[in-house]
């Protein structure tokens, strides 16, 4: 049993069958069925319940499933450090970020691709909770979210923080001409908010804020994706309170943004990577880069 095995391993738990398996590997499905018999004979072990349609990883073969991931990060890691001995910055840059911070970082990333144009550069979206789980399954080499994180296996690089604005149709700009808006004006509209797949982020700040007024806010719908929540912004379907970061230039004239009259707490918005998993000559440069700009705060060891 070699790497290459484990890899076809890998790849048959991932994609729940054989069939999906073979697909993904480019490779025919009676091999690569031969390939994991072959594997349980080796570790007198079955690895796969298979019976009819019933297709379960066994204990045995979950435990096999959670080393070999370590051990191709690992070898994938040392690969790549020993091929950057030459101190040429190539290769992927890989980035999750979510909707509501990506335009914090739009500079940046356009002034590293023209100081190292052979980097080619991978963005991924999601909420704080999906871009841990890429950091964790090492899908991305940094990750752009929102604080707070729970787990303390991060490196954090703390941008500046961002203030909340409420953002309502560009056709509703005359209901409030001072350029604000109260809560209690807010919560007379139909409130479209982001909120994390789980955890605690800026749904439950935004509630918190309301519920200190001793006001219900008439919330209808609730999305992980900022990008979505603005779409349905522009449809008239209610308003939204977000970091003003959310805002990309994109979106243009399509909306209206108000600052909020009542004191609102800033979130705060961080690059964070894991102290565990070996950083990229690309990767490295472009924390550099950030470092090297107004982040209100670095936490290296």
């Amino acid at each position: 049993m070699d790497l290459k095995h484990l890899h076809y391993f890998c790849v048959i738990v991932e994609e729940g069958q054989i069939t999906k398996a073979a697909r993904t590997l480019n490779m025919a499905q009676p091999p690569l069925s031969q390939q994991l018999k072959n594997m349980e004979d080796e570790l007198g072990v079955k690895l796969i319940y298979r019976e009819g349609k019933k297709w379960e990883v066994t204990e045995a073969g979950y435990t096999l499933y959670t080393r070999a991931k370590r051990l191709l990060a690992e070898m994938e890691d040392t690969c790549r450090e020993i091929g950057e001995f030459e101190n040429r910055v190539t290769g992927t840059l890989a980035i999750g970020t979510s909707s509501a911070c990506m335009s914090l970082i739009t500079e940046q990333l356009s002034h590293f691709h023209q100081v190292y144009p052979e980097v080619y550069v991978k963005i991924g979206h999601g909420d704080t909770h999906h871009l841990e789980e890429l950091l964790h399954q090492n899908k991305v080499d940094l990750a752009l979210l929102l604080l707070p994180v729970d787990d303390k296996s991060y490196h954090t690089i703390e941008l500046e923080g961002v203030s909340f604005v409420a953002v309502l149709p560009c056709e509703w700009a005359d209901r409030h001409p001072s350029g604000e808006i109260t809560l209690q004006e807010a919560a007379s509209y139909d409130l479209l908010l982001g909120r994390r797949t789980e955890g605690h982020g800026l749904y439950e700040t935004v509630i918190r804020k309301f519920q200190e007024h001793h006001l219900i806010p008439r919330v209808v719908l609730d999305c992980p994706e900022i990008s979505t929540i603005l779409s349905l912004v522009s449809t008239g379907m209610g308003i939204t309170i977000i970091p003003d970061a959310g805002l990309g230039q994109e979106y243009g004239d399509r909306f209206r943004t108000l600052s909020i009259k009542e004191p609102f707490p800033f979130t705060q918005p961080a690059v964070v990577w894991r102290k565990d998993r070996y950083l990229s000559n690309a990767a490295r440069k472009f924390v550099e880069l950030l470092q090297a700009g107004d982040t209100k705060k670095t936490v290296p060891e």
